[in-house]
């Protein structure tokens, strides 16, 4: 018996010890790193394409033990190409979509594509660590299926306007809508740039946008009705008066006739090119496209200024939902795979990871100096650190300034665009549908509600149609019963939920 013991204690040891010796063994593979997980990404890109080779990609790669591919798809088709993805089965792991609501990727989401994240959030600190509404506006049916590429509430919609063009003709920045008007006929018909040539415009803009509606006070998205439901910002009356207004400005020749098919980056060469002295723009494009202008042009002054208020006197903005786009994690990948992808959002969700992605390697590719102003050097820009494209994969940090600073900037235009913002924000009203459920009409024929509104303001706009076909396009939709029915839907689930 004591020699049976014996025996089976030395084989118990044994086994013990060989299976002390697996696991040290495979904590060993993941202290090591192991093989790094591939993870690709799809985002967008404004401009040039940052390198997935860049040291600061090197970095996080082995700090967490995978291997990032990181594709970039040029943002005047991006829509085009993920529904093509899509449609093919062919996405990366993680992809960044502009709109939850978008009814291709609503579909999507409701039949299984993408994982449902609110089980693990909690495990990610960083991340729980946003703002709650920029993690509640973009559920899901009360459920979180991606990462919001959390941005601050404001500084996204001012005006970006020609100072020196505003000095050469004696003019203030527009404070009102009859202001805004005269800028506008001044900077297209009275030589703003001194070169004795009418050839510049007053405005440029790319296709058409909903700040031409809502500082009207439409509205954001969507606006509150007398019974405490709601109705879409562009069935309000102040919608068509916003429409009166730029339907004017366009006829008389005062924004760009290419309004129709400008893609979001011509705006900016436009702007640089002295080509048109006002556009709507982020508040810190003021300072980036100025650097860009006093190349061509080195007395040039492009500077942010708050929207004009609106004809009851009041300003409005729309507040963002507190992200722009949110990235959303294929169900094809597993579960291991989705931890450690939450592991790479959570780890940039920080300062330090998120000035690494977006800068690159501190003293190397940008310099801090004395007033903790991020300088980018020579060697940094070569790499395409710095663009607006280098951070389009991250989710980022929140800082409620972000849109007030950039690299090189100044102490006194930073303090200026702070103010700014900061005024901005007093004006700035939330998207009341924000986080409400889809409902079952607009996952039918959102899409086609959504090009034929696009394509009736457009067109009445360019003066293609007019206010009478304004007034029966909305009159149709409002007595078509799946609308009808969209819109009762939505108003019953904003009463519930107040």
């Amino acid at each position: 018996m004591k020699k049976r013991s014996w025996i089976t204690m030395l084989m118990a040891l044994v086994l013990t010890t060989s299976i002390v010796g697996c696991s040290k063994g495979d904590q060993a593979d993941s202290a090591d790193g192991g093989k790094p997980i591939d993870i690709t990404i799809g985002t967008m890109t404004f401009g040039e394409s940052p390198s997935s080779d860049l040291e600061s990609i090197q970095q996080l790669n082995e700090k967490l033990g995978v291997k990032l591919k990181i594709d970039f798809y040029p943002i005047n088709n991006y829509k085009e190409k993920l529904n093509a993805l899509l449609a093919s089965k062919s996405l990366p792991d993680v992809v960044l979509i502009e709109d939850i609501n978008d009814p291709t990727f609503s579909t999507a989401i409701e039949q299984g594509a993408f994982w449902d994240l609110t089980p693990y959030f909690k495990d990610y600190p960083n991340l729980t660590n946003y703002p709650q509404n920029a993690i509640d506006n973009v559920k899901v049916d009360g459920k979180s299926y991606g990462i919001p590429r959390v941005r601050p509430l404001d500084g996204h919609e001012s005006f970006l306007i020609r100072q020196d063009w505003l000095d050469n003709l004696g003019l203030k920045a527009p404070t009102t809508m009859d202001e805004l008007y005269t800028v506008l006929e001044a900077f297209t018909k009275n030589d703003p740039d001194k070169n004795g040539k009418q050839d510049t415009f007053g405005m440029v803009q790319a296709s058409v946008s909903g700040y031409m509606m809502s500082m009207f006070g439409a509205g954001n998205q969507w606006k509150e009705t007398a019974d405490g439901g709601i109705e879409p910002y562009w069935m309000t009356g102040e919608a068509k008066t916003s429409l009166e207004f730029w339907s004017k400005a366009f006829k008389d020749g005062l924004i760009m006739p290419d309004l129709p098919v400008m893609k979001s980056s011509q705006v900016k060469e436009m702007l640089t090119q002295g080509k048109a002295g006002l556009a709507f723009g982020n508040v810190n494009d003021g300072f980036v496209y100025e650097q860009e202008l006093q190349k061509i042009k080195p007395e040039a002054k492009l500077t942010a200024y708050e929207l004009p208020v609106a004809p009851d006197g009041k300003k409005y903005y729309d507040q963002a939902n507190g992200s722009y786009g949110v990235f959303l994690v294929s169900k094809s990948v597993s579960e291991d795979k989705l931890k450690k992808i939450l592991e790479l959002y959570n780890e940039t969700a920080t300062e330090e990871s998120y000035n690494l992605v977006t800068y690159g390697i501190k003293d190397k590719d940008y310099t801090v100096n004395a007033e903790g102003i991020i300088e980018q050097t020579e060697e940094g820009k070569s790499k395409a650190y710095g663009t607006a494209t280098s951070a389009q994969w991250i989710s980022g940090y929140y800082n409620k300034y972000q849109r007030a600073e950039a690299p090189g900037m100044s102490a006194e235009v930073k303090e200026y665009n702070r103010q700014l913002i900061d005024s901005i924000s007093e004006s700035s009203v939330n998207n009341p549908a924000a986080g409400l459920p889809n409902t079952k009409a607009w996952m039918e024929k959102g899409g086609d509600w959504q090009k034929k509104f696009v394509d009736m303001f457009t067109n009445v706009v360019i003066n293609k149609a007019s206010m009478a076909d304004w007034d029966k396009f909305t009159n149709d939709l409002r007595a078509d019963s799946s609308f009808q029915q969209h819109l009762t839907d939505m108003s019953e689930a904003y009463k519930a939920a107040k």
